[in-house]
């Protein structure tokens, strides 16, 4: 959580079950302070997808992940990157 707060990243990609803290637990408490960075979990538990999109996850994507899978998990983040690079140029 530091780290990310510190350096303020595109995207992290969390666990949901880690050391110290859950992905859970860091993707809300990283809201406030690192509220640009898109938030992917990359996890074997699919229960906890519906408590990761309400901490504006950007994708859940299920262990083991198939290259496709992350192929489009890697797209969908760029078109946001690039939303929200474009929403800055039409403000500027």
């Amino acid at each position: 959580l530091e780290e990310i707060i510190e350096h303020q990243p595109d995207v992290v990609f969390l666990d949901i079950r880690m050391p110290g803290m859950s992905g859970i637990e860091i993707a809300t408490a990283m809201r406030q302070a690192s509220p640009h960075t898109h938030i992917v979990f990359v996890t074997a538990y699919d229960q906890y997808a519906i408590d990761a999109f309400e901490s504006a996850a950007a994708d859940y994507l299920l262990k083991p992940v198939s290259e496709e899978r992350l192929e489009r998990c890697v797209a969908r983040v760029r078109d946001r990157l690039a939303q929200r690079e474009r929403a800055r140029s039409a403000v500027a």
